[in-house]
């Protein structure tokens, strides 16, 4: 919900694998107020499966707490060999 251009949800963004586990949605609004931990196990993903987690351009820990009008990008973990 926006009033006067605040706006009171936090956009999600997740990347590769995660997109498909969550059935490819690329855009994901969420309330603010939760850790990204809290934000990882209400999609039904496992807290280690987002390797990376950018807020709004920087590097963040999932104790991070999500605020109102926050960017966050879920980064997955990267296999190789």
């Amino acid at each position: 919900m926006r009033r006067s251009g605040y706006v009171e949800s936090v956009e999600v963004i997740p990347v590769g694998r995660l997109k498909r586990m969550l059935e490819g949605r690329d855009r994901l609004e969420v309330q603010p107020g939760q850790t990204v931990e809290e934000l990882l196990v209400a999609l039904g993903l496992r807290t280690g499966s987002a390797a990376v987690v950018i807020v709004n351009g920087s590097r963040v820990t999932k104790s991070y707490v999500l605020e109102a009008g926050d960017r966050v990008r879920l980064l997955p973990l990267i296999g190789g060999g």
